[in-house]
């Protein structure tokens, strides 16, 4: 069985792996398939007719001849005639003479074996299928016994193998499994006949395949058959009596292929061998019926690929030139006779390539032969070598280029498996280029995104072995995005697999095959098997505890590699304590160690007694010492307690001793030893980043990149964005050091010292670069830029020239290595997105270029940087996805339905971009815009903020107020109920006055304002605020927006729906939704409802479906909301509205991103407009999720209020929509949304003046509302 589906974790190498898929399963299964297409793929016959001595006839090319009494002379004539054909891989030649049968003798169970075989050849896996069940309706259609041994077991169990892949479902192939068991396990060998012979082709290739996607298949209870009289253990013997059987009595081509699968299942190269020369000396002697130049022509060709496989690359070209000169006497045109050997000896010389460059070259140029571009089956297998080849060459020469050429080759293999209906092997292909995409690229969301795909168009899939494979990427993934209940999801659907699994093979067990109970190996088996087994613990997420994590952990097949340690923290700091999974290994092989000899008592008492008396203390000696250890204690005992770590001479002697003991004195798996033995050096060096011990950090860092290259390549793989992260680390660690020494060389870019850190740095960029990484890339220029932070800060040019170049190229990389996010869709694009962990180092640039900058002397220049610089750092989150599509990088994971296009760079908003927003709502616009740039450990005393006029220009303006002041203001602030009506709620708020007061010099009453807020400021009612005694909402219209990337997009988004239904005409169509808790409330939707000529959906039609299919309305102009609302600050993507049958989420509302119109959604419930800000200062919340999804602008409330306000409110907001209806539906009807809600609030101020009535209510959005058409 292989091992690549149970080493699938981070210790996976994408080319080693993908090799031993494609060499050992491909080969043997799609090649096993190709040899046997040579000169038959499956043979079979019937049960009721010949035995040994039954002579044929003059017939020799069909594979059924023991039925042909069932057909008419004519039609064998066209078998026998499409067979040779087949034989000869001339496959149009083969279906042009079977379409000489008459249409419905097509059907006949015989003729459609071999219609079958022929599809088979050509790996049309579906057509294949399709001829077996036409046929099998057609016997029952006639009557026949279907359900009788014989003929239709064999269709049936070929119609089972045929739907392992084209459906991934292997439930039809147990139970033909089992029908020919129960059927041959009491027939003795010497009674076989052809039929039952071909059943054994399919049932043994079965058997092969089950051994692949399931670990507990019971082979040995299945490989008893055929019955030989005296019965041996192993299925082996009896397939080597068989073939000796019917090739002693002149069976020729039954002999062939019987050794088809007797090869395929023998271990030695040597044996198989030997076998095939036995069939070749047979035929020296043939039955006067057997087609010699097939028989010994296929012999000759397994022959071949058995040298070629073991690299005696002579021999295999000297057995395919026999192959050769056979096909020379068959009865075909030599054209087509040659063909398919030739492009295998063309083959086995492209194979003799150990340079992958070379390699890549010869197999491109098999690929092109025409023989080859005809035949699917050949053409995968090369596509598959191209894109091996690729890999190798990409990972030797890490390359953009590299990196397409990669994807061109795996895209087109992959499509070529779906047009032949291969789904087995597609999953796998997707699964190995997926492993690749995360673990060479950190696409994440490539890998999210064929996931999806692939689970809604096979959802028969059920292959357990394939989808626990991909449940693992997926769960690596999610750990890396830190998405604790997706991983924990994940994990459960895992167990299910499992538990489907063994349902699966105990399902009817009385009919046939023994269940194996699953026995799930430690993490540490001992070669290939493990001493010791255990059932797996069940999963209950609901119920997770310590005792559970700690025994799944440590019993899980899913590999050993670095996600134990990610689960542990995924899943919480009390797991983490218990769940460690690299000292639970080095104990367990410590303890084992101490018994077989191979570590020394000496070696043993220095790694697990901290003591210099060689005693731990109780007493113990290191022997009697480290059957007490437990996993956390040893970590002690190796790194020292966190208040005093171990000296860095102790941790060397330690590492030697490690090193010397896991890389050449222990037996266990290489990959996992070495694995182990880097994780041991990591965790050192964790350890040591919070503490000030620069020289240690440098020092460890150092031995961690010396130890790498002494890794096998699998190991090595796993390490290798760790070498690039500790080769910064070195780089900080030598700068500090330095800097202790001489302060200078922190900003003196001429100092030998500070170029001795950059030049470290350039290495680390070209390793970044060599290796495609661009996360790495982009980390290491930020790096970069922070080394010429101190020298910019100063204003020295050169250093300020380089902290710009690199910051850019920092940012343009981090852009780029978020592009696979684009392929996400709804929620799941944006909470990826926006908790993704390579966001966080990516937020540093803004605040490291705003603090320069702001260093510059006030003028235009340094206003139109700051500019650039907010509006980059507010467009990271939601912004940025607003203005991205659906489309995808071609060189993504892809579907044959994708489309290969480039995406542009999205630039920074520029004021020119705002003006037609500005010119379209009268020009009378400002611009304002706070920033944060804070620097982590050091805080910038006062907001940048800036304001853009309608004449282009920008303004700095000054904020007498610190952040820590706001912030201080802002946590004093009480938004309770009680509080917000007090009188003097206006006067604790007006305490952030200065926040607002530079806009009395650089506004004018009248003029719209745009606030574009950060952080904790989403939160407040800024118009709330005054200038110079007069509130602003009084003063001037006041629209908020998250960013003005975003305001954009909205303005856009309306400006575009609008000309469409000028276009098309299409009248004001508004949506009325709710259950307002009050009379007032209801009665204002009431009205509201009859003044927009609609029925509101209220009480039992408020639901979540209607509400749906009313955003997916292409009319809709408008949403009225009034009802309950939903808001836990702790988990903000439950805030939701409360319908009548459940909860609309802001998930809902995202997942219906993109809706096909541009409408204004007002949203009356209580905090609707509430949020949190996430640290990239994204704004979570259902206005952002309206706003992302379609809606060009919202209304909402900042906390719950008084729904006799919001009566008041819907009152007055509306007039002038009510206004434009009277006037007619032809009138455009322009309504100022800013406008409408300053006359709302107002209206409830004048009325109820205290703040917590009319100061919730506030516009998103842009907020010019044209009515008609």
């Amino acid at each position: 069985m292989l091992y690549f589906l149970v080493t699938l974790d981070e210790t996976f190498s994408p080319t080693t792996s993908r090799k031993l898929l494609w060499n050992t399963f491909f080969n043997f299964g799609k090649h096993f398939s190709l040899t046997l297409g040579i000169d038959d793929l499956s043979d079979p016959s019937d049960s009721q007719s010949t035995s040994i001595g039954h002579a044929r006839a003059s017939l020799q090319y069909g594979s059924l001849t023991s039925q042909y009494r069932t057909l008419s002379v004519p039609i064998i004539r066209h078998v026998e005639k499409a067979s040779l054909c087949r034989l000869a891989r001339a496959f149009p030649q083969c279906h042009s003479a079977y379409e000489s049968i008459d249409a419905e003798q097509r059907n006949h169970p015989v003729v459609a074996y071999e219609v079958f075989l022929t599809y088979w050849a050509q790996w049309r896996l579906i057509d294949g299928a399709n001829v077996l069940e036409r046929a099998l309706l057609w016997a029952q259609e006639k009557g026949r016994d279907i359900q009788s041994h014989g003929i239709f077991t064999l269709l049936r169990i070929a119609l089972g193998k045929t739907k392992v892949f084209t459906t991934g479902n292997f439930t039809q192939a147990r139970d033909g499994m089992r029908e020919v068991r129960r059927w041959l396990k009491d027939v003795a060998f010497d009674k076989y006949t052809d039929i039952q012979i071909a059943c054994l082709s399919h049932y043994y290739f079965l058997i092969m395949i089950a051994n692949h996607v399931t670990d507990n298949f019971d082979h040995q209870s299945f490989r008893n058959i055929p019955l030989i009289p005296d019965p041996q253990k192993e299925g082996q013997l009896n397939l080597i009596k068989l073939r000796e059987a019917v090739q002693s009595q002149g069976r020729l081509r039954d002999a062939r292929l019987i050794l088809s699968f007797e090869v395929g299942f023998h271990p030695d190269e040597v044996a198989k061998q030997q076998a095939c020369l036995s069939l070749i000396e047979a035929c020296k002697h043939p039955g006067r019926v057997e087609p010699v130049w097939a028989v010994e022509g296929a012999v000759r060709s397994m022959l071949a690929q058995s040298y070629r496989r073991v690299g005696d690359f002579e021999a295999a070209e000297k057995e395919t030139n026999l192959a050769l000169n056979l096909l020379k006497t068959a009865p075909v045109p030599l054209d087509q006779n040659r063909a398919h050997l030739t492009v295998w000896l063309d083959q086995m010389k492209a194979t003799k390539y150990s340079n992958c460059t070379e390699s890549f070259a010869a197999w491109i140029e098999f690929s092109e032969r025409e023989p080859v571009k005809t035949d699917s089956m050949m053409l995968s297998n090369a596509l598959g070598k191209i894109a091996d080849a690729a890999l190798e060459i990409l990972q030797a020469s890490p390359s953009v280029e590299n990196k397409t050429v990669f994807w061109e080759w795996e895209l087109r293999n992959e499509s070529l498996l779906e047009q032949s209906g291969d789904v087995y092997f597609l999953y796998l292909s997707k699964l190995f280029t997926g492993q690749i995409a995360l673990s060479l690229f950190d696409e994440l969301g490539a890998v999210l995104r064929w996931q999806e795909e692939f689970q809604g168009r096979y959802p028969d899939f059920n292959l357990w072995a394939h989808l626990v494979a991909g449940k693992r990427t997926l769960a690596q993934v999610y750990l890396r995005l830190e998405q604790q209940d997706q991983v924990i999801k994940t994990f459960g659907e895992i167990s299910e697999i499992m538990r489907q699994r063994d349902d699966f093979w105990t399902e009817d067990a009385n009919e046939g095959g023994q269940y194996a109970p699953q026995n799930v190996s430690n993490l540490d088996p001992v070669g290939q098997n493990s001493t010791t087994s255990e059932e797996m613990p069940a999963f209950k997420a609901e119920n997770l505890r310590e005792e559970w994590f700690s025994e799944w952990v440590n019993t899980a097949q899913i590999g050993f590699g670095k996600e134990f340690k990610d689960f542990s923290v995924a899943l919480g700091p009390q797991l983490a304590r218990v769940a460690d999974p690299y000292m639970t290994t080095l104990l367990r092989w410590l303890k084992a160690a101490v018994n077989d000899g191979t570590i020394t008592e000496t070696e043993l008492e220095y790694i697990t007694i901290n003591s210099k008396a060689g005693r731990d203390a109780q007493g113990h000696d290191a022997v009697e010492a480290i059957q007490e250890l437990v996993p956390s204690t040893l970590r002690v005992h190796l790194y020292g307690p966190d208040s005093q770590l171990v000296s860095s001479a102790r941790w060397a002697k330690i590492l030697r001793l490690l090193q010397d003991w896991l890389l050449h004195r222990v037996g266990y798996n290489e990959t996992k030893r070495h694995v182990l033995l880097g994780r041991l050096q990591t965790e050192r060096l964790d350890s040591l980043i919070p503490t000030p011990r620069n020289s240690e950090i440098l020092q460890e860092a150092e031995r961690m990149l010396d130890l790498v290259p002494t890794l096998c390549e699998e190991a090595q793989q796993q390490f290798k964005g760790a070498t690039m992260n500790w080769r910064r680390v070195a780089c900080l660690a030598k700068k500090e050091l330095q800097a202790q020494q001489n302060p200078e060389a922190l900003w003196n870019e001429e100092l030998p010292e500070f170029r001795e850190v950059l030049d470290m740095y350039k290495v680390s960029l070209k390793e970044s670069r060599d290796r495609g990484s661009l996360p790495n890339e982009a980390a290491t220029l930020l790096s970069m830029a922070q080394h010429y932070y101190h020298g910019a800060m100063l204003l020295r040019p050169n250093a300020v020239a380089a902290f710009i170049e690199y910051l850019d190229a920092s940012d343009t990389a981090y852009n780029k290595s978020r592009e696979s996010w684009k392929v996400l869709k709804g929620w799941a694009k944006v909470e990826k997105l926006l908790s993704a962990v390579q966001e966080q180092m990516r937020l540093m640039i803004a605040p490291l270029a705003a603090s320069v900058m702001s260093r510059f002397p006030s003028d235009d220049g340094r206003a139109k940087g700051l500019w650039t610089i907010v509006q980059m750092a507010k467009s990271n989150g939601l912004g940025w996805l607003m203005r991205t599509t659906a489309s995808t990088e071609g060189n993504q994971i892809a579907g044959s339905d994708r489309v290969d296009v480039k995406l542009e760079e999205l630039p920074v908003l520029t004021p020119e971009e705002l003006k037609p927003l500005g010119h379209d709502a009268g020009g009378n616009v400002i611009f304002v815009d706070w920033y944060n740039g804070s620097m982590p450990g050091r805080e910038m005393p006062n907001p940048i903020m800036l304001s853009l006029s309608p004449d282009g220009s920008i303004a700095t303006l000054p904020v007498s107020l610190t952040w820590s002041e706001i912030n201080g203001i802002i946590d004093r602030f009480s938004f309770e109920e009680s509080d917000l009506r007090k009188s003097d709620a206006s006067k604790e708020l007006q305490q952030l006055n200065p926040l607002v007061e530079p806009l009395a010099a650089a506004t004018e009453p009248g003029q719209t304002l745009v606030f574009s807020s950060i952080g904790s400021l989403h939160r407040l009612p800024l118009h709330a605020l005054a200038i110079n005694g007069e509130t602003l909402i009084e003063r001037n219209p006041i629209v908020y927006c998250s960013s003005l990337t975003a305001l954009n997009v909205a303005y856009k988004a309306r400006r575009s729906a609008e000309q469409l239904r000028q276009s098309e005409r299409i009248p004001f169509h508004a949506s009325l939704f709710g259950d307002p808790p009050t009379q007032p409330g209801k009665k204002a939707l009431a009205s509201l409802a009859k003044a927009f000529r609609t029925e509101a959906q209220i009480g039992d039609a408020s639901t979540s479906s209607n509400l749906t299919s009313a955003l997916r309305e292409p009319r809709l102009t408008l949403l009225h909301y009034h009802g309950h609302v939903t808001f836990q600050e702790g988990d903000p993507k439950d805030h939701g509205l409360e319908l009548d049958d459940r909860r609309f989420t802001l998930r809902d509302i995202f997942d219906l991103a993109p809706l096909p119109n541009s409408y204004h959604a007002t949203l009356l419930g209580c905090g609707s407009g509430m949020s949190k800000t996430t640290v990239s200062n994204d704004v979570v919340g259902l206005v952002p999720a309206f706003l992302y999804s379609g809606a060009s602008s919202t209304v909402s409330t900042l906390w719950p209020f008084d729904d006799k306000d919001a009566a008041m409110y819907t009152r007055h907001f509306y007039e002038d929509f009510h206004r434009c209806l009277q006037a007619g539906g032809e009138e455009e009807g322009l309504v100022d949304l800013a406008k409408a809600n300053q006359k709302a609030v107002l209206a409830i101020r004048e009325k109820r003046p205290a703040m917590y009535h009319w100061a919730p209510f506030v516009l998103n959005g842009y907020w010019m509302y044209r009515m008609g058409y």
